[in-house]
Protein backbone atom coordinates (compact mmCIF):
# COMPACT_ATOMS: atom_id res chain seq x y z
CA UNK A 1 0.00 0.00 0.00
CA UNK A 2 2.57 2.25 0.71
CA UNK A 3 4.89 1.80 -2.39
CA UNK A 4 1.44 2.61 -4.52
CA UNK A 5 0.94 5.33 -2.78
CA UNK A 6 4.49 6.83 -3.14
CA UNK A 7 4.44 5.92 -6.91
CA UNK A 8 1.04 7.89 -7.42
CA UNK A 9 2.74 10.69 -6.04
CA UNK A 10 5.44 10.88 -8.23
CA UNK A 11 3.17 10.51 -11.63
CA UNK A 12 0.70 13.94 -10.00
CA UNK A 13 3.89 15.76 -9.26
CA UNK A 14 5.25 15.84 -12.94
CA UNK A 15 1.61 16.86 -14.09
CA UNK A 16 1.04 19.75 -11.59
CA UNK A 17 1.99 22.88 -10.85
CA UNK A 18 3.68 24.76 -8.13
CA UNK A 19 0.69 24.23 -5.83
CA UNK A 20 0.13 21.01 -6.79
CA UNK A 21 3.05 19.48 -5.74
CA UNK A 22 2.67 20.94 -2.69
CA UNK A 23 -0.63 19.52 -2.61
CA UNK A 24 0.61 15.98 -3.83
CA UNK A 25 3.14 16.36 -0.88
CA UNK A 26 0.58 16.61 1.73
CA UNK A 27 -1.21 13.52 -0.10
CA UNK A 28 2.02 11.57 0.44
CA UNK A 29 2.17 12.01 4.02
CA UNK A 30 -1.32 11.14 4.72
CA UNK A 31 -1.05 8.03 3.08
CA UNK A 32 1.81 7.00 4.99
CA UNK A 33 0.65 7.89 8.31
CA UNK A 34 -2.72 6.04 7.18
CA UNK A 35 -1.17 2.77 6.37
CA UNK A 36 1.31 2.18 9.01
CA UNK A 37 0.20 1.73 12.52
CA UNK A 38 1.45 3.63 15.52
CA UNK A 39 3.46 1.69 18.00
CA UNK A 40 1.01 2.27 20.53
CA UNK A 41 -1.66 0.80 18.32
CA UNK A 42 0.58 -2.23 17.58
CA UNK A 43 1.05 -3.07 20.67
CA UNK A 44 -2.10 -2.27 22.60
CA UNK A 45 -3.54 -5.46 23.79
CA UNK A 46 -6.70 -4.95 26.12
CA UNK A 47 -5.94 -8.37 27.57
CA UNK A 48 -2.83 -7.00 28.78
CA UNK A 49 -3.84 -4.11 30.74
CA UNK A 50 -3.09 -4.79 34.50
CA UNK A 51 -3.89 -3.29 37.73
CA UNK A 52 -2.75 -0.42 39.54
CA UNK A 53 -2.59 1.09 43.06
CA UNK A 54 -2.22 5.01 44.25
CA UNK A 55 0.19 5.58 46.75
CA UNK A 56 0.32 8.60 49.54
CA UNK A 57 2.12 11.09 46.75
CA UNK A 58 -0.97 10.40 44.22
CA UNK A 59 0.82 8.87 41.51
CA UNK A 60 0.15 5.06 40.42
CA UNK A 61 2.29 1.69 40.25
CA UNK A 62 1.45 -1.40 38.41
CA UNK A 63 0.41 -3.84 40.60
CA UNK A 64 2.06 -6.94 40.03
CA UNK A 65 -0.89 -9.73 38.86
CA UNK A 66 0.92 -12.75 41.31
CA UNK A 67 0.43 -10.42 44.28
CA UNK A 68 -3.36 -10.18 43.62
CA UNK A 69 -5.34 -11.73 46.38
CA UNK A 70 -2.14 -13.71 47.44
CA UNK A 71 1.20 -13.54 47.98
CA UNK A 72 3.50 -10.25 49.73
CA UNK A 73 2.12 -7.05 49.64
CA UNK A 74 4.04 -4.82 47.01
CA UNK A 75 6.03 -2.30 48.61
CA UNK A 76 4.75 0.92 50.06
CA UNK A 77 6.16 4.32 47.95
CA UNK A 78 5.25 7.67 48.81
CA UNK A 79 7.45 10.86 48.05
CA UNK A 80 6.50 12.60 51.36
CA UNK A 81 7.57 9.08 53.44
CA UNK A 82 11.43 9.09 54.00
CA UNK A 83 13.35 5.80 54.69
CA UNK A 84 15.86 5.92 57.84
CA UNK A 85 17.15 3.80 59.87
CA UNK A 86 17.08 2.50 63.34
CA UNK A 87 20.39 3.56 65.57
CA UNK A 88 22.80 0.79 66.52
CA UNK A 89 22.57 1.31 70.06
CA UNK A 90 20.21 1.67 72.47
CA UNK A 91 19.25 4.92 74.58
CA UNK A 92 18.18 4.38 78.05
CA UNK A 93 14.94 5.84 78.44
CA UNK A 94 13.00 7.59 79.85
CA UNK A 95 15.94 10.29 79.37
CA UNK A 96 17.10 11.59 82.99
CA UNK A 97 15.09 13.59 85.15
CA UNK A 98 11.85 12.91 84.09
CA UNK A 99 9.11 11.99 86.06
CA UNK A 100 6.34 9.53 85.55
CA UNK A 101 2.98 11.83 85.73
CA UNK A 102 0.77 8.99 83.55
CA UNK A 103 1.01 4.89 84.24
CA UNK A 104 -1.48 3.14 82.40
CA UNK A 105 -0.75 -0.91 82.45
CA UNK A 106 -4.53 -1.76 82.00
CA UNK A 107 -4.48 -3.91 85.24
CA UNK A 108 -8.59 -4.22 85.88
CA UNK A 109 -11.28 -6.24 83.62
CA UNK A 110 -12.96 -3.20 81.81
CA UNK A 111 -11.93 0.10 80.58
CA UNK A 112 -11.05 3.26 83.05
CA UNK A 113 -13.86 5.43 81.61
CA UNK A 114 -12.37 8.17 84.37
CA UNK A 115 -8.77 8.29 82.79
CA UNK A 116 -10.32 7.10 79.06
CA UNK A 117 -12.89 8.04 76.11
CA UNK A 118 -14.23 5.73 73.74
CA UNK A 119 -13.12 6.31 69.91
CA UNK A 120 -16.47 6.15 67.98
CA UNK A 121 -17.69 7.08 64.62
CA UNK A 122 -17.32 5.64 60.64
CA UNK A 123 -14.08 6.57 59.40
CA UNK A 124 -12.08 4.62 56.34
CA UNK A 125 -13.49 1.20 55.93
CA UNK A 126 -14.80 0.24 59.23
CA UNK A 127 -17.08 1.83 61.92
CA UNK A 128 -15.33 1.93 65.66
CA UNK A 129 -17.58 0.61 68.36
CA UNK A 130 -16.78 0.56 72.39
CA UNK A 131 -18.48 -3.17 72.14
CA UNK A 132 -14.89 -3.71 70.66
CA UNK A 133 -12.47 -3.03 73.27
CA UNK A 134 -11.95 -5.09 76.33
CA UNK A 135 -9.77 -5.52 79.29
CA UNK A 136 -8.22 -8.28 80.63
CA UNK A 137 -5.43 -10.05 82.07
CA UNK A 138 -2.96 -6.38 81.88
CA UNK A 139 -3.85 -5.80 78.34
CA UNK A 140 -6.40 -3.84 76.30
CA UNK A 141 -7.32 -4.87 73.20
CA UNK A 142 -8.88 -3.79 70.16
CA UNK A 143 -11.01 -6.13 68.02
CA UNK A 144 -11.23 -6.16 64.26
CA UNK A 145 -14.55 -7.36 63.16
CA UNK A 146 -15.67 -8.48 59.69
CA UNK A 147 -19.28 -7.30 60.57
CA UNK A 148 -21.97 -4.49 59.05
CA UNK A 149 -22.45 -1.27 61.39
CA UNK A 150 -22.61 2.28 60.12
CA UNK A 151 -22.67 1.33 56.50
CA UNK A 152 -19.43 -0.07 57.08
CA UNK A 153 -18.93 -3.59 56.03
CA UNK A 154 -15.78 -3.71 59.26
CA UNK A 155 -15.46 -2.51 62.86
CA UNK A 156 -12.72 -1.62 65.02
CA UNK A 157 -12.21 0.86 67.46
CA UNK A 158 -10.39 2.97 69.83
CA UNK A 159 -9.57 4.75 73.58
CA UNK A 160 -8.73 8.43 73.84
CA UNK A 161 -6.91 9.58 77.27
CA UNK A 162 -9.00 12.29 78.86
CA UNK A 163 -6.17 13.97 80.36
CA UNK A 164 -3.72 15.91 77.82
CA UNK A 165 -0.17 16.75 77.76
CA UNK A 166 2.51 18.72 75.95
CA UNK A 167 6.07 18.10 76.59
CA UNK A 168 7.68 14.99 77.48
CA UNK A 169 8.92 11.08 77.06
CA UNK A 170 5.28 9.56 75.77
CA UNK A 171 5.30 5.55 75.34
CA UNK A 172 3.68 2.59 74.41
CA UNK A 173 4.06 -0.74 74.67
CA UNK A 174 1.60 -3.10 72.04
CA UNK A 175 1.65 -5.97 69.31
CA UNK A 176 0.17 -4.98 66.11
CA UNK A 177 -2.86 -7.37 63.94
CA UNK A 178 -0.43 -8.60 61.56
CA UNK A 179 -3.49 -8.38 58.97
CA UNK A 180 -4.06 -6.96 55.52
CA UNK A 181 -6.11 -3.98 55.69
CA UNK A 182 -5.69 -2.67 59.40
CA UNK A 183 -4.18 0.89 60.39
CA UNK A 184 -3.21 0.41 63.92
CA UNK A 185 -1.91 3.44 65.73
CA UNK A 186 -0.11 4.98 68.48
CA UNK A 187 -0.42 9.17 67.88
CA UNK A 188 -1.30 11.99 69.78
CA UNK A 189 -3.59 14.84 69.44
CA UNK A 190 -6.27 17.10 70.72
CA UNK A 191 -9.51 15.11 70.86
CA UNK A 192 -11.72 17.13 68.11
CA UNK A 193 -15.05 17.36 70.40
CA UNK A 194 -12.36 18.51 73.15
CA UNK A 195 -11.25 20.77 71.06
CA UNK A 196 -14.65 22.31 70.25
CA UNK A 197 -16.12 22.84 73.66
CA UNK A 198 -12.81 24.88 74.17
CA UNK A 199 -13.46 26.68 70.92
CA UNK A 200 -9.95 26.25 69.48
CA UNK A 201 -8.83 23.47 66.78
CA UNK A 202 -5.88 20.95 67.41
CA UNK A 203 -2.79 22.51 66.18
CA UNK A 204 -0.39 19.77 65.83
CA UNK A 205 -0.60 15.75 65.44
CA UNK A 206 2.28 13.55 66.96
CA UNK A 207 2.21 9.95 65.00
CA UNK A 208 4.37 7.84 67.20
CA UNK A 209 3.88 4.88 65.02
CA UNK A 210 1.32 4.69 62.41
CA UNK A 211 1.29 0.68 61.42
CA UNK A 212 -0.56 -1.17 58.16
CA UNK A 213 -0.83 -4.72 58.68
CA UNK A 214 0.05 -6.00 55.12
CA UNK A 215 3.84 -5.85 55.94
CA UNK A 216 4.41 -6.34 59.88
CA UNK A 217 8.08 -5.06 59.04
CA UNK A 218 6.88 -1.67 58.46
CA UNK A 219 5.53 1.49 60.26
CA UNK A 220 6.04 4.93 59.86
CA UNK A 221 5.96 7.95 62.09
CA UNK A 222 6.18 11.80 62.40
CA UNK A 223 4.76 15.14 62.80
CA UNK A 224 1.72 16.71 61.21
CA UNK A 225 0.96 20.92 61.47
CA UNK A 226 -2.80 21.37 61.73
CA UNK A 227 -3.03 24.94 61.42
CA UNK A 228 -5.22 25.52 58.47
CA UNK A 229 -3.12 27.95 56.95
CA UNK A 230 -0.51 25.18 56.57
CA UNK A 231 -2.50 22.91 54.71
CA UNK A 232 -3.21 26.10 52.25
CA UNK A 233 0.39 26.52 51.86
CA UNK A 234 1.11 22.83 51.90
CA UNK A 235 3.50 23.29 55.31
CA UNK A 236 1.18 20.84 57.08
CA UNK A 237 3.89 18.20 56.68
CA UNK A 238 6.70 18.81 58.97
CA UNK A 239 8.13 15.58 58.47
CA UNK A 240 6.99 11.69 57.92
CA UNK A 241 9.47 9.10 57.99
CA UNK A 242 9.15 5.13 57.71
CA UNK A 243 11.35 2.37 59.12
CA UNK A 244 10.93 -0.75 56.33
CA UNK A 245 12.80 -3.35 58.53
CA UNK A 246 11.68 -3.57 61.49
CA UNK A 247 11.50 -7.30 63.74
CA UNK A 248 7.60 -8.34 62.79
CA UNK A 249 5.69 -5.90 64.58
CA UNK A 250 2.77 -8.57 64.61
CA UNK A 251 4.80 -11.62 66.42
CA UNK A 252 5.57 -9.93 69.76
CA UNK A 253 5.32 -6.41 71.60
CA UNK A 254 7.56 -3.79 70.90
CA UNK A 255 7.71 -0.24 72.86
CA UNK A 256 7.43 2.86 70.64
CA UNK A 257 8.19 5.87 72.10
CA UNK A 258 9.18 9.92 71.72
CA UNK A 259 10.62 12.27 73.62
CA UNK A 260 9.29 16.14 72.92
CA UNK A 261 10.57 19.27 74.28
CA UNK A 262 10.29 22.97 73.54
CA UNK A 263 13.56 22.95 71.21
CA UNK A 264 13.82 18.68 69.61
CA UNK A 265 11.60 15.95 69.06
CA UNK A 266 13.06 12.50 69.25
CA UNK A 267 10.83 9.45 68.05
CA UNK A 268 12.34 5.74 69.38
CA UNK A 269 11.74 2.17 68.37
CA UNK A 270 12.40 -0.15 71.14
CA UNK A 271 14.98 1.96 73.01
CA UNK A 272 16.93 2.76 69.57
CA UNK A 273 16.49 6.10 68.16
CA UNK A 274 14.85 6.09 64.48
CA UNK A 275 14.51 10.44 64.22
CA UNK A 276 15.61 13.38 65.87
CA UNK A 277 14.49 16.59 64.77
CA UNK A 278 14.00 20.15 65.77
CA UNK A 279 10.78 21.08 66.98
CA UNK A 280 11.04 24.53 66.33
CA UNK A 281 9.14 24.53 62.76
CA UNK A 282 5.77 23.38 63.94
CA UNK A 283 3.13 24.91 66.58
CA UNK A 284 2.78 23.08 69.91
CA UNK A 285 -0.25 21.95 71.39
CA UNK A 286 -1.83 20.32 74.42
CA UNK A 287 -2.50 16.81 73.48
CA UNK A 288 -4.26 13.72 73.95
CA UNK A 289 -3.02 10.17 73.43
CA UNK A 290 -4.69 8.08 71.02
CA UNK A 291 -4.61 4.07 70.73
CA UNK A 292 -6.36 3.13 67.44
CA UNK A 293 -7.10 0.00 64.61
CA UNK A 294 -9.45 0.78 62.17
CA UNK A 295 -10.12 -1.10 58.57
CA UNK A 296 -8.45 0.82 55.73
CA UNK A 297 -5.73 0.27 52.79
CA UNK A 298 -4.17 3.82 53.69
CA UNK A 299 -0.53 3.10 53.30
CA UNK A 300 0.24 0.03 50.24
CA UNK A 301 -2.45 -2.60 51.62
CA UNK A 302 -4.74 -3.64 48.53
CA UNK A 303 -7.62 -4.93 50.76
CA UNK A 304 -8.86 -6.56 54.07
CA UNK A 305 -8.01 -9.79 54.56
CA UNK A 306 -11.28 -11.49 55.53
CA UNK A 307 -9.74 -14.84 56.31
CA UNK A 308 -7.83 -13.62 59.21
CA UNK A 309 -10.34 -12.35 60.95
CA UNK A 310 -11.57 -11.76 64.04
CA UNK A 311 -8.40 -10.41 65.30
CA UNK A 312 -7.28 -7.41 67.50
CA UNK A 313 -4.20 -4.81 68.63
CA UNK A 314 -3.19 -5.41 71.87
CA UNK A 315 -1.64 -2.76 74.31
CA UNK A 316 0.00 -3.78 77.07
CA UNK A 317 0.66 -0.70 78.79
CA UNK A 318 0.57 3.27 78.19
CA UNK A 319 3.37 5.53 79.98
CA UNK A 320 3.68 9.40 79.69
CA UNK A 321 7.06 11.19 81.84
CA UNK A 322 7.60 14.82 81.98
CA UNK A 323 10.26 17.09 83.28
CA UNK A 324 10.12 19.45 85.99
CA UNK A 325 12.56 21.87 83.98
CA UNK A 326 9.23 22.43 81.07
CA UNK A 327 6.70 23.35 83.18
CA UNK A 328 6.75 26.82 82.60
CA UNK A 329 6.60 26.08 78.78
CA UNK A 330 4.24 23.84 78.98
CA UNK A 331 1.81 26.29 80.62
CA UNK A 332 2.54 28.82 78.00
CA UNK A 333 1.96 25.73 74.97
CA UNK A 334 -1.58 25.46 77.24
CA UNK A 335 -2.52 29.58 77.03
CA UNK A 336 -0.69 30.54 74.09
CA UNK A 337 -3.53 32.57 72.03
CA UNK A 338 -2.96 30.99 68.40
CA UNK A 339 -4.84 33.15 65.69
CA UNK A 340 -6.28 30.81 63.34
CA UNK A 341 -6.93 32.00 59.84
CA UNK A 342 -10.43 31.33 58.27
CA UNK A 343 -10.68 27.92 56.28
CA UNK A 344 -9.13 27.88 53.38
CA UNK A 345 -11.49 27.78 50.15
CA UNK A 346 -9.52 27.53 47.30
CA UNK A 347 -11.18 28.79 43.65
CA UNK A 348 -9.91 27.93 40.20
CA UNK A 349 -11.52 28.56 36.66
CA UNK A 350 -13.30 24.87 35.61
CA UNK A 351 -13.19 24.25 31.81
CA UNK A 352 -16.21 26.60 30.92
CA UNK A 353 -14.02 30.19 32.95
CA UNK A 354 -16.21 30.01 36.11
CA UNK A 355 -15.08 29.66 39.12
CA UNK A 356 -15.10 26.27 40.89
CA UNK A 357 -14.80 25.67 44.69
CA UNK A 358 -12.30 22.80 45.31
CA UNK A 359 -13.30 21.72 49.01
Amino acid sequence: MLRLSVNCCVTIVRQLSLRGIFLALVFCVLSSVATEPSAKQANFNPGNSSSAITNESGTSAPLDPASEKSGKRPKFQSKIHIPVKLASEVTPLPPPGYQLVFDEEFDGVSLNTNRWDYRTGSKLLSTQRPENISVSNGVLKIALRKESAGGKDYTGGGVISRESFVYGYYEARFKTPGIEGWHSSFWAQKNDSTAKLHGRRPLLELDFCEQDGGDPNYFSFGIINKIPDAQKHQTWNAGRWVIEDAPDTSADFHVWSCEFTPEVIRFYFDGRLAKEESATNFPHDDMNLWLTSLASTLKGDRWVDDSKLPGAAVFDYVHVYQHPKYQAAEAAARNAVVQIPKPFRPVKPNASGSLKDLN
